[in-house]
């Protein structure tokens, strides 16, 4: 029986590590458990991570895509596009393992990977975010009405679509994070800017709630680490005034008596979760602090606060990525099975990393430089 020989990588070519702690942190191997899987040692596997082993043999790089899901040409281009901690905000428990945030940060840098190669094909909206620092209570209100301004979405009503207006302003939303219940929600602010939601957390109300939080982020923490207390708070009062802008609601809020039957009005108008409109009404002296510990008991004994909320918004999905892949082999001659075998991703990773399969036959037609994307 003959065998075709094993493609060479060209001796030019320069084995980049950062690709492959990448590859591995997006599984959650340690470089322990994938020297074991590859049969070599840990300090190899170090070596190579950290660019003191610049020719690894060929038989280890194709072992290192056969564990991992690449394949071996993955290794052999520069990673530009290094997503920083300053750069990064996860929305997670306390209790959430340092693991965890890794791994849905190497899931967002390929998410990346992929964007950048459809930037060949696609005219994205520009990135359109005013950086404003902001620490007080008022400072916060402030900066979250000027965004909505610099995005010309008014203040005196609701969002219909949070994360249209997000993606309009050149934030791509992804809505599967990848491989973690623990944390809510994923931004980060670069080269290219994005936010992932969980949507293992079945709340509509609280992935608008998380888009806006991220938005808060984005806005205020640039060049920031993120995380503490006082950066989710100041998030969180982001996101309800960006969500919630005080004059219009107050205005709605006094409109009628407190009951719970107004509450779910309000929440149907403002597409956010009942909790978070309690909340707001606290933040803004429109009840006093018995009452919205009393609402949060009465939350908590209906089981609203573990269970979920009735009386649901209906969520609008993210659209950008999932319209630029959709067109790919149909309104532009780019397959994805080209961006694919670009990249070096196998056809599982490609699917584990975009939710998109990957054809196994495709039938490109006229090609179209432009995503139709306009907010309404």
């Amino acid at each position: 029986m003959s065998h075709s020989p094993r493609p060479i990588l060209a001796p030019s070519e320069e084995f980049w590590g950062e690709r492959l702690q990448l590859a591995r942190e997006f599984r959650g191997l340690t470089q322990e458990k994938l020297a074991r899987a590859v049969a070599a040692s840990p300090t190899l596997v170090r070596y190579c991570e950290l660019g003191k082993k610049r020719e690894p043999a060929h038989d280890l790089v194709e072992a290192f895509g056969n564990v991992l899901g690449f394949e071996p040409g993955f290794f052999y281009n520069k990673l530009t596009d290094v997503f920083e901690d300053n750069e990064c905000s996860f929305r997670h428990r306390r209790t959430t393992a340092e693991k965890a945030k890794t791994q849905v940060r190497a899931h967002a840098t390929l998410i990346a990977m992929v964007v950048e190669r459809l930037r060949s094909v696609f005219r994205f909206p520009k990135l359109n975010i005013a950086a404003m620092k902001a620490v007080s209570a008022e400072e916060i209100e402030a900066a979250a009405e000027e965004c909505r301004r610099h995005w010309n979405l008014g203040i005196e009503g609701p969002l219909v679509h949070v994360g249209r207006a997000a993606e309009h302003a050149g934030i791509f939303i992804f809505p599967h994070l990848a491989h973690s219940e623990k944390v809510d929600a994923f931004s980060r602010r670069g080269k290219t800017t994005i936010i992932f939601l969980n949507q293992a957390v079945k709340s509509t109300s609280r992935w608008n709630f998380d888009i806006a939080h991220e938005c808060g982020h984005i806005v205020m923490h640039q060049g920031m680490i993120t995380g503490d207390i006082e950066t989710e708070a100041a998030a969180d009062r982001f996101a309800s005034a960006f969500l919630m802008p005080r004059r219009a609601f107050e205005r709605e809020f006094r409109a009628k008596t407190f009951s719970w039957n107004f509450i779910f009005e309000l929440k149907r108008r403002w597409q956010a979760s009942a909790a978070a409109i309690i909340r707001r009404a606290y933040d803004l002296h429109l009840i006093d602090a018995v009452m919205y510990r009393r609402s949060y008991q009465y939350m908590s004994a209906q089981g609203w606060r573990t269970k979920g909320e009735p009386y649901e918004p209906t969520f609008q999905q993210p659209e950008l990525l999932t319209m630029a892949l959709s067109s790919l082999g149909k309104r532009v001659d780019l397959t994805i099975e080209e961006v694919r075998a670009e990249l070096h991703f196998t056809p599982e990773t490609f699917q584990e990393v975009t939710t998109f399969k990957v054809p196994t036959q495709t039938h490109p037609q006229a090609k179209a430089d432009v995503l139709p994307f306009k907010l309404k």
